[in-house]
């Protein structure tokens, strides 16, 4: 443990009492009473050490089974030395009535050395993996130069769940802020007490949360597992995996490894007429999946509309969708959506892709088109996710925040009882504008997950 070579001199000049330690129990508690000359000062006619005797007398001969006990004073047998620190008793090495003999012969005398206190209890834990905890009695503050506080949080941060908390009795504020500074930097408690009976409350209190059963440590989640179960970078031509519902062969084509496709008309999978929605004709994997079309393009008409997901015919259908809303005075943006229609009856959850919200206020049209003209070469991730019976959409970029996490946008999910249809995808535009929508497909994957 970290404290052996600064107790060396302390301890074996005090003459300390080291004894072979026990085994762990599930609650480790350490005392320190102040036995300083100011515990002489009397409260209601009493030396605060007789009540501190009486109230600890009490605690000693009522321990719960699976606490062990330990005790240590200072400040007892040398007026002016700050090496007066004496473990009466280690962990388990006394009964309850030799800790109350121990107790009862305690004599005020000297000074308050509470840092090198806190370093002989330390030493006393065999271990730094039980609940190891220090209970601080004071009626007053260090007097010896140490820094309590920075020893108090060396102690909690050398083992798992060790604590050290304070009682303030009968202390001024200088005192009482050094003690809430112990029991902060030593992740305890403060507590304060005035008289002998708030004295025996404050210590009940802490008794009882440092024999508190701790919370169990919560069950570790397994992460996610997944495996490709398609990949199409389309380095060929589209093979058998691929059919072209409403094809015009002068709108697509393979080249260069991707699938270029252009559209001047309206479409989507709402559509009946819609040209050239690409499905795959390929089952998909049960249980739960990611479905990620990764693409480049120029999307300029400002009515542009992208869709991925599960398609039926124009009735029925549940996919992801990019859009884009060009407009004058403040009022462009892009959306994505998780659009689902059931017999013609639509349903949908949207966020802003680009621009700040949807409709006036969003973006100008110079720096809406300057944004989209950043995905003619980096590339968009646009994924549509099963969970159970449960869809959602999300869609990447490419940006990053300050700290590099990826900057991901996430829609609701919308819920299918049955599978709605088979992977697609189509361009287009979602009603008349000027120009034609062109896009570049560099892959298609789906991702069986199993969580």
């Amino acid at each position: 443990m970290r404290f052996r070579a600064t107790l060396s001199a302390i301890v074996l000049s005090v003459g300390a009492v080291v004894t072979t330690l026990p085994a762990a129990a599930a609650t480790n508690v350490v005392y320190i009473l102040d036995a300083s000359n100011s515990m002489w000062g009397q409260i209601d006619g009493t030396a605060k050490i007789e009540t501190a005797r009486e109230v600890m007398t009490d605690l000693l001969g009522n321990v719960s089974d699976g606490t062990t006990i330990g005790l240590l004073a200072y400040g007892h047998r040398s007026e002016g030395a700050c090496d007066d620190i004496e473990v009466l008793a280690g962990l388990g090495a006394a009964t309850p009535a030799d800790l109350i003999a121990k107790l009862n012969a305690l004599k005020p005398t000297g000074k308050t050395p509470i840092a090198g206190a806190l370093q002989a209890a330390g030493e006393t834990f065999a271990t730094n993996d039980a609940n190891n905890n220090v209970i601080l009695i004071s009626d007053g503050i260090e007097t010896c130069n140490g820094d309590p506080c920075a020893v108090a949080a060396e102690l909690a941060g050398a083992g798992v769940d060790t604590k050290v908390h304070a009682v303030g009795f009968d202390v001024d504020s200088a005192a009482r802020e050094q003690l809430e500074c112990i029991a902060d930097k030593g992740n305890g408690s403060y507590y304060n007490a005035s008289n002998a009976s708030e004295l025996k409350v404050a210590l009940a209190e802490v008794v009882d949360v440092v024999e508190a059963t701790p919370e169990p440590e919560p069950e570790p989640v397994a992460e996610p597992t997944s495996s490709q179960y398609f990949f199409d970078d389309f380095d060929t031509d589209l093979g058998e995996d691929w059919a072209i519902n409403n094809a015009n062969e002068d709108a697509y084509l393979v080249e260069d490894g991707s699938l270029l496709m252009i559209n001047s008309a309206v479409g989507g999978f709402g559509v009946e007429a819609a040209q050239n929605i690409v499905v795959l004709k390929r089952p998909l994997p049960d249980g739960d999946w990611d479905a990620n079309m990764v693409f480049t393009g120029e999307i300029k008409t400002g009515r542009d509309v992208i869709m991925f997901g599960l398609y039926t015919d124009s009735q029925n259908f549940l996919t992801s969708q990019v859009y884009t809303s060009i407009g004058c005075c403040n009022c462009s943006s892009a959306g994505l959506g998780n659009l689902k229609s059931s017999k013609g009856v639509l349903t949908q959850f949207n966020v802003p892709f680009i621009g700040s919200q949807f409709g006036c206020g969003a973006m100008e049209e110079g720096p809406f088109r300057a944004e989209l003209a950043e995905n003619e070469t980096q590339p968009i991730r646009l994924s549509l996710h099963k969970r159970g019976r449960s869809y959602h959409v999300s869609a990447f970029r490419g940006d990053k925040t300050e700290t590099g996490e990826p900057i991901v946008f996430t829609t609701d999910p919308l819920t299918s009882l049955r599978s709605p249809g088979e992977l697609a995808f189509t361009i287009g535009k979602y009603e008349q504008a000027e120009g034609e929508i062109m896009l570049m497909i560099d892959s298609v994957e789906i991702v069986s997950v199993n969580e």
